[in-house]
């Protein structure tokens, strides 16, 4: 009866680190990580990056892994350059960003499909600005992410604590099956 309990209690905990580690991978994914079971996608196949190449430097790739929006764009329909991500958010058909110009002000930008079509043949994508007002009317149709580089650092320690839980609870699992299983062939020979 105890090693049955045992057995039971490691089930449930990786389980449960299974269930956890595939709720972090989700959002991580929405903070510029790969995921690995991910079912969201942004619209536009657009891709949230952390480039860690260059400190503390956000992204959005294109269908083609093309970086799209980054810090230090300008696009010819807005009138300032990116200087930081504060977040962003998307809903089925937008993706809509909250960044700083180089005087630290707020800005908004919101994709939109430009009559270009890609090697694909989907829509180009670009942004341009939104007024304050308008990001207020349309902000809580959006699903929501702030871009934060401590964020994204603390779900990737958290994941990977989860996947050690997961292989560490699987071993003991597996030890406590193998002597059980060596146990009963070991009773089934002597008999």
């Amino acid at each position: 009866m105890k090693k049955f309990l045992s057995i039971l209690f490691l089930g449930i905990l990786i389980c449960l680190f299974g269930f956890l580690y595939v709720k972090y991978d989700n959002k991580s994914y929405a903070l510029g990580y790969k995921c690995t079971f991910c079912n969201e996608s942004l619209p536009y196949n657009l891709k949230p990056k952390f480039d860690f190449e260059y400190p503390q430097k956000f992204i959005f790739l294109d269908e083609d892994d093309f970086e799209l929006l980054g810090k230090g764009f300008k696009f010819y329909s807005n009138s300032f350059t990116i200087n930081d991500f504060l977040a962003y958010g998307y809903n089925e058909t937008s993706v809509l960003v909250k960044c700083t110009d180089s005087t630290n002000a707020i800005k908004f930008l919101i994709s939109y499909e430009t009559k270009y079509k890609n090697n694909k043949g989907n829509p180009e994508i670009s942004f341009k600005d939104l007024s304050h007002s308008d990001f207020d009317k349309i902000k809580d149709s959006y699903k929501w992410f702030e871009v934060r580089e401590n964020i994204s650092e603390k779900l990737k320690f958290i994941k990977l604590f989860l996947f050690i839980g997961i292989l560490i609870s699987l071993f003991f699992l597996i030890t406590q099956l193998y002597s059980i299983f060596k146990i009963s062939a070991f009773n089934g020979y002597i008999k």
